[in-house]
């Protein structure tokens, strides 16, 4: 009877409370990744059939309130609010209840259908302490299961609560524990609510939650009203409420509603958790003893960095080799395939020949997702953010920055840009945002692997690549420090980050991570990627040089590239190039990266199978570029710190744009600056190690 049965619930909870881990201890890998209409917060959603039922979770971004100040916080709740839920499944850390509770006052006063998972009891025991769940759902009034995320323990529980109460109607209508803000309160919003629903104007919100804001100064709220006849009269109230307010308890109103809020849930832990009968050793304070260290901290975060590349290179190595012999035997299949001609040309040179360049590291990029996502389900990455904090302050950061940073070397830097939105100073913003442009992003990993594979020992890759990051890190912190000092003058914002417990992430949601990050690297390979190979391979392949039988292969090969459009645009480019050690040819490269950085891997992929005609002189690329004169070490380091420092891709740029007010003028200082810096310091390091004979 219930088979055709669909519910859908939203999964809320405090950044770093587990949330994730149960959504995809829920669905599995039934879930995709978008981003809610309008605005470019993550939406992830999944679905989970379930004795009969068809259950969709929707991910809401973590949020430690449902208030108007955050982008995640105005999605979350308007979702609540506009998309109404079944019920909301409120993960709730039991480790650190106190904090946690406050977004359930919120629920509670919003009448959201909510069923707590209090997560992580086991790090709760660990601590020596116990939570009396039964004692919590009579003091909540809502259902309360006790959950372990990272080992699906509870999961089942609540899959058959959802059910249960989905179809029961006095879950729905059952009063749920709200804040008591005392009689003060209680009297300013009974003005305001009078006043709002004395003439039936009844919206379709919790009559308690809206004059609570409206003292709160929330934005959504005073919208909310602004629709109503006697608005200014509604909002009068709340001003002259407040303002009593402040003069009865000398505080702001909104500053006492958040004292109330975190008294009721104090009162709350006191009363569910408990001491166990024997005290147990808290792993988090021992570890953190020295992971916090003012003076351990910053190596251990340089030593957790070295062992991610490390990882990364060592583990990928022969993967990578394989990928890259399969391309190759796959572009020498294909050539006997087709017949000679353009269309072998556009198969085996602009499509294999540019898609596989990029697709080879894609074992490399899976591999590094999979480090940092052991790093950051761990708990480890909110310490690093925390340790790096003074470190970023000295030169102008917030110590938040270093998140967004962190997911632009992680992936792209288009969430990265996105993510500076967590930031409340617009100053600290746009610092942000200059210095994120100069990390080495996801895109840009490939062609590092590619030049540290040809031109560096195999044991080396890993320490020439931890110190290009490095190296990354410090053109950021020094632009930072002249940004702070000159365009954006000014301090910090105070930094406060909740640091989670430790713990040992699943393999599987280390692999559903990894997987997600990853399937958007082949996306791009498979549409913007293949486009771009074929516009490239196009832009080389024609005009058609004239036939001369007095040449070898190799010989028109050559001529035709000199020839064909792009080897036009070469020569006017290889001027500009030339003092960086450079070719025309790979400043074509360097152009069709502003698309996309892998392009760049892809353009010179198409470059080789180009010049290189013969099927039995297939070979991976790293080696054809190895082979190539007109390559050395010093060309190589040279071209890398160009590729760090020039502008980003038209996507990211394009982003850039949008998250700092659509202003030309910060646009063209990121486009113009970092590329005539990118120039300045290749030109250096060429230079410089010519004339001491380095590299060369």
């Amino acid at each position: 009877m219930n088979e055709n049965k669909k519910i859908t619930v939203a999964i809320a909870g405090n950044p770093n409370s587990g949330k994730s881990t149960l959504f995809n201890a829920f669905t599995g890998a039934n879930q995709h990744v978008g981003n809610y209409p309008g605005v470019t917060v993550e939406k992830k959603e999944g679905t989970r059939k379930y004795k009969g039922y068809e259950i969709t979770f929707i991910d809401l971004p973590g949020t430690y309130s449902l208030s108007s100040y955050s982008e995640d916080e105005r999605v979350a709740r308007d979702f609540l609010i506009k998309e109404k839920p079944d019920m909301a499944v409120n993960v709730i850390d039991a480790s650190n209840m106190e904090r946690n509770l406050y977004l359930f006052t919120q629920l509670s006063e919003l009448d959201v259908p909510v069923i707590i998972a209090l997560n992580m009891v086991d790090i709760l025991q660990a601590q020596g302490k116990i939570a009396d769940e039964k004692a919590l759902s009579s003091l909540l009034g809502v259902p309360v299961f006790s959950t372990v995320g990272n080992k699906e323990i509870g999961v089942g529980n609540i899959l058959d609560a959802v059910i249960s109460c989905a179809s029961d109607p006095q879950f729905h209508g059952k009063e749920r524990a709200k804040v008591d803000y005392g009689d003060d309160i209680k009297e300013e919003t009974d003005k305001i609510e009078t006043l709002m629903f004395g003439d039936k104007s009844i919206v379709d919100l919790s009559k308690k939650w809206i004059p609570v804001q409206l003292l709160n100064n929330d934005p959504f709220a005073v919208e909310t009203v602004s629709g109503f006849k006697n608005k200014d009269a509604i909002l009068e109230q709340a001003q002259k409420s407040g303002k009593h307010l402040e003069e009865h308890f000398s505080k702001r109103a909104d500053v006492i509603i958040a004292e109330r809020r975190y008294g009721f849930a104090k009162s709350v832990v006191k009363t569910v958790i408990k001491d166990a009968s024997a005290k147990k050793i808290d792993v988090t304070e021992i570890i953190d003893r020295f992971v916090l260290n003012k003076y351990a901290g910053i190596p251990v975060f340089a030593a957790v960095m070295y062992a991610i590349f490390k990882f990364t290179f060592a583990a990928s190595e022969p993967v990578v080799n394989l990928f890259g012999m399969f391309f190759d035997k796959l572009g020498s299949f294909a050539r006997s395939l087709f017949p000679e001609g353009s269309v072998q040309s556009l198969v085996v040179d602009g499509i294999i020949g540019g898609v596989g360049g990029v697709l080879g590291f894609f074992p490399l990029v899976l591999f590094m997702f999979f480090a940092i996502a052991f790093f950051e389900d761990s708990g480890y990455m909110a310490r690093a953010a925390f340790v790096m904090d003074k470190v970023m302050n000295k030169f102008g950061l917030h110590g938040k920055s270093f998140l967004p940073l962190m997911i632009s070397t992680n992936g792209c830097a288009v969430p990265g840009f996105m993510a500076t939105r967590t930031l409340d100073s617009k100053r600290d913003r746009f610092i942000t945002m200059f210095a994120l442009s100069f990390m080495i992003c996801g895109a840009k990993l490939p062609i590092f692997a590619l030049f540290i594979g040809a031109f560096f020992p195999e044991r080396r890759g890993a320490n020439i690549m931890f110190l290009m990051y490095l190296l990354s890190i410090c053109i950021a912190l020094g632009a930072s420090k002249l940004l702070s000092k000159t365009v954006f003058k000014g301090e910090p914002a105070h930094f406060v980050i909740e640091l989670p417990p430790y713990h040992l992430p699943t393999i599987k949601g280390l692999l559903l991570k990894m997987w997600e990050r990853g399937w958007l690297y082949i996306r791009k390979a498979g549409t913007i990627i293949m486009l771009a190979s074929v516009i490239m391979w196009a832009g080389f392949a024609y005009p058609k040089a004239a036939e001369n039988p007095d040449l070898s292969e190799q010989e028109y090969a050559a001529v035709q590239i000199e020839t064909s459009i792009f080897g036009q645009l070469s020569k006017f480019l290889a001027p500009a190039v030339k003092p960086i050690g450079m070719d025309g040819s790979i400043a074509i490269a360097l152009v069709s990266g502003l698309a996309a950085k892998e392009i760049v891997v892809s353009t010179l992929g198409t470059i080789y199978s180009l010049e290189i005609v013969d099927s039995e002189d297939a070979e991976p690329l790293k080696e054809k570029i190895a082979a190539d004169p007109k390559w050395s070490p010093l060309k190589a380091m040279t071209f890398l710190i160009f590729c760090m420092i020039y502008m980003p891709c038209f996507a990211a740029a394009t982003v850039f744009f949008r998250e700092t007010g659509s202003n030309l003028k910060w646009l063209a200082l990121m486009v113009i600056g970092n590329t005539a810096f990118a120039w300045i310091a290749a030109f250096l390091v060429f230079q410089i190690g010519t004339l001491l004979k380095i590299g060369v």
